[in-house]
């Protein structure tokens, strides 16, 4: 009898994993549903010389009431002119292994642009979290943003921490970084994918643009899956300007009350000097 239950309880973990297989398999990712309008625009890149075009840059406002007053802007992106990368880190809640995780770009001008991978979110919907690494819930998008944007909507209205540490990169290699972004932009642009909590994130798909345009150059680390850990991780690879112990490297990295302070500069190059004065 305990044979058979067991035999029983196999086949039916089988069926279950094959027929969640068989739906991320079938189930096709779209870009054409109803967004929330954070999510309604998506970033489009367009080779122009040298540059790159990047349309629906998300450049909203936000009052203390949570809300947002939309606008977008666009720009060509000259990579030469890129003056340095940051690795941002957003945790959520008290467990260090759960994070958001995303890069900014300082260009010689003053502007900033960061790059966020993101579960793309329909009218009514919420995150699925765990349920999304099971389960074709939310296809993901490149969001990119100016800091003013994306810094006071993680502070303001999710209200969550933010920590900003700057990558140690050769030029070569912070050009390539961020190539590897607007061009992976350009594919989801193109063929529609679907977030999962675990194997499509908002770290490891940013890991893997990288290694697809310079193979090996973040190697696999559990940071890819639990992205909280994943700044310590890069500091460990020599991958974050610094020294000394990372908890103090952390508490240097500490970015929220800059931002409440900085966010009165309307124009979005003055609100990024700001940050760093």
């Amino acid at each position: 009898m305990v044979r058979v239950l067991w035999k029983t309880a196999l086949v039916l973990a089988v069926v279950s994993v094959v027929g969640l297989w068989l739906n991320w398999q079938f189930s096709a990712p779209s870009h054409d549903r109803s967004w929330q309008p954070l999510y309604a625009r998506l970033p489009m890149v367009e080779k122009v010389g040298d540059g790159y075009r990047l349309t629906d840059i998300r450049n909203w406002s936000y009052q203390e009431t949570g809300t947002g007053s939309p606008a977008w802007v666009e720009t060509v992106i000259d990579p030469k002119s890129l003056k340095s990368v940051y690795f941002v880190v957003e945790p959520f809640g008290e467990n260090p292994a759960v994070a958001h995780t995303m890069l900014s770009f300082e260009f010689v001008d003053g502007s900033a642009y960061v790059a966020s991978v993101e579960a793309r979110r329909e009218e009514g919907e919420v995150y699925g979290g765990l349920k999304a690494g099971v389960w074709p819930m939310h296809e993901y998008m490149f969001v990119w943003t100016t800091e003013r944007d994306m810094y006071a909507n993680t502070t303001f209205v999710a209200g969550d921490d933010l920590y900003v540490y700057e990558l140690d990169l050769s030029p070569q290699a912070a050009e390539a970084v961020l190539v590897a972004m607007l061009e992976e932009t350009a594919d989801v642009a193109a063929k529609p994918r679907w977030y999962n909590t675990f194997f499509s994130n908002c770290t490891n798909v940013l890991a893997r643009a990288v290694n697809a345009q310079t193979p090996d150059a973040v190697p696999w680390n559990i940071a890819w899956y639990l992205p909280g850990y994943a700044a310590e991780f890069l500091y460990d690879q020599g991958f974050i300007k610094g020294a000394g112990p990372f908890a103090e490297l952390q508490a240097k990295a500490y970015l929220t009350p800059r931002v409440a302070a900085a966010y009165a500069n309307v124009d979005p190059i003055a609100f990024s000097k700001a940050l760093r004065e």
